[in-house]
Formats: structure tokens, C-alpha cells, sequence
């Protein structure tokens, strides 16, 4: 379990290095050493979920969604149960305008029963915003 972290991790620190998004680019100094300094943390814990979260945050708000992505992804790995991960990876492709993908996750997220009104509402509205066609073109 311990080495599926660790290769989790590393597959996130990738996507990090290899996703030249210009918003992550333009991210503040600031929020770039947040990112890093949980990116630190992470490492040191491995199987911290709560860190690994923590992360996927921070690379969120440096616009670094790729980063996020994969945090997120490698949750899913070791537990599939996990309808707000799922929630957050929708929107999360959904600003990366990967809609098919996007929609994939809101509705897989919504389809808990656990999920507050607060959570819920906004998957809801941005899934009735959803574009009716994908990228290329198809309905």
C-alpha cells in the first residue's frame, strides 16, 4: 500500500512538471510556495489523504489543474468510494474543458446519497451548464 503512495505521488510531481498550463505559470508567487510546501508534506506522508487533498487544493488555486487531476486520480486508485473526489475532479475537468470526462465524474459524484445540499447544488447547476458537445464536435 505504502508503495502505490509512493508511485501515486510521483505520477502527481509528473503531471506538475510536465503541464506548461499558462494559469499555473501566471499562479502568484505565493501560491506557488503553497503548492510546494504541500507537495512537501505529501511526500513526507505518503498515505495521508488529508495531505494529499491539501495538495490537490493548493495546485487547484495556482491553477494548476493538471496537478490536481492526478492527486485526485491517484485517491480514486486506492479508494473508489470517494463521491466529493469525484465531484471535484468534474469541475476540475470541466474548467480544463474536458467535458465528456467532466460530466463522467459530476454525475458519478452526485449519484451519493451522502452528499449535502451545499455539495450537491452546484454539481448539479454546473452539469445543466455542460455543453452538449464534446470537443470534437460529437453530441
Amino acid at each position: 500500500m505504502r508503495k502505490l503512495a509512493g508511485m501515486l505521488i510521483f505520477a502527481a510531481f509528473l503531471a506538475g512538471c510536465e503541464s506548461g498550463d499558462s494559469a499555473q505559470r501566471a499562479a502568484s508567487p505565493e501560491l506557488r510556495r503553497q503548492q510546494n510546501v504541500a507537495f512537501q508534506a505529501m511526500l513526507a506522508q505518503p498515505g495521508n489523504l488529508e495531505l494529499t487533498f491539501a495538495y490537490a487544493g493548493a495546485a487547484t488555486r495556482a491553477g494548476d489543474y493538471e496537478t490536481a487531476v492526478a492527486a485526485y486520480e491517484g485517491v480514486l486508485m486506492t479508494d473508489s468510494n470517494q463521491p466529493r473526489v469525484k465531484l471535484e475532479l468534474g469541475i476540475l475537468y470541466f474548467r480544463l474543458k474536458s467535458y465528456e470526462m467532466s460530466r463522467t465524474y459530476l454525475e458519478a459524484g452526485l449519484q451519493s446519497t451522502a452528499l449535502s445540499a451545499d455539495v450537491r447544488n452546484p454539481a448539479e447547476e454546473l452539469l445543466a451548464k455542460m455543453p452538449t458537445q464534446s470537443r470534437t464536435g460529437r453530441s
